[in-house]
């Protein structure tokens, strides 16, 4: 089937976001099944004493969302590639069901943000406690999350945390502000939660147009091509002319031109 600029456009689109997904899915999966299964944090699931209720609940969480996105970008790529209804409507409907989602926890954020705020620092406190400076992928996680908050560990000193991102004035290279503080002070301002929210929102709805676009493509040559196949087949099919027959056709005058003649009775 082909499409048209828009839907080439809308094409494209779907399958980037696709890969933008399946990436994340599979970072996320992979740091989910790692926390679970991984020597130094799968304590924290078998030993009662050790276990955080938090934690065990966020590495479930983390599961669960890249095993989704996973899903939802396998049917955007068969969507996008065969053009095909069915797994365009799916895909549509596993994108709405994520924004929707993400939507419901971003406004949980918003109004329970104290609440949010101590689940992710315990789930950070746990992450930092079972680091033990060689594990690649916490300490790569933890990596992450102070370069992105512009934190250093619990203390904030980089003589004694190993994790810390380049310090940005004289004083940081001395102490940096911790990350616990900074997890706060980011749930306490209201303004970029909702600039996540906005952004998220952005970036799942396009998508998802796009699918709905598409869709109404298919749907619209599948009624054309119904419509011409019905048309072609209701003309009637021309007859072979029979072998030494040869068709005549007669000519009435014009009346205008030769009027009738009366005949008269004798």
């Amino acid at each position: 089937m082909g499409l048209d600029g828009c839907g080439t456009v809308c094409v494209y689109v779907i399958v980037l976001f696709n890969i933008a997904l399946a990436v994340a899915g599979s970072a996320f999966l992979a740091l989910g099944l790692f926390l679970r299964f991984n020597v130094n944090t799968r304590v924290v699931f078998e030993i009662a004493s050790l276990k955080s209720w938090v934690f065990v609940m966020d590495v479930k969480i983390i599961i669960v969302l890249g095993t989704f996105m996973l899903i939802t970008a396998l049917f955007g790529f068969i969507g996008s590639s065969s053009k095909k209804k069915w797994a365009l409507e799916t895909f549509s409907g596993l994108l709405s069901f994520l924004l929707f989602s993400a939507m419901a926890l971003l406004g949980l954020t918003f109004w329970k943000s104290d609440a949010v705020a101590m689940n992710i620092m315990e789930f950070y406190i746990s992450m930092y406690a079972l680091y033990d400076g060689v594990d690649p992928v916490i300490g790569t996680t933890l990596r992450i999350i102070h370069n992105l908050l512009h934190c250093c560990g619990v203390t904030g000193i980089g003589l004694i945390e190993t994790t810390c991102p380049k310090p940005s004035g004289f004083l940081e290279h001395f102490v940096m502000p911790n990350c616990p503080e900074k997890i706060a002070g980011f749930f306490d301002r209201k303004a970029p939660l909702i600039g996540v929210l906005f952004a998220l929102v952005f970036l799942l709805s396009v998508p998802l147009v796009c699918s709905s676009i598409i869709c109404k493509k298919i749907r619209v040559s599948v009624s054309t091509t119904q419509y011409t196949v019905m048309t072609n087949s209701a003309l009637p099919t021309p007859q072979p002319l029979q072998q030494g027959f040869v068709p005549t056709s007669y000519s009435y005058p014009n009346p205008d031109i030769f009027p009738l003649v009366p005949v008269v009775e004798a």
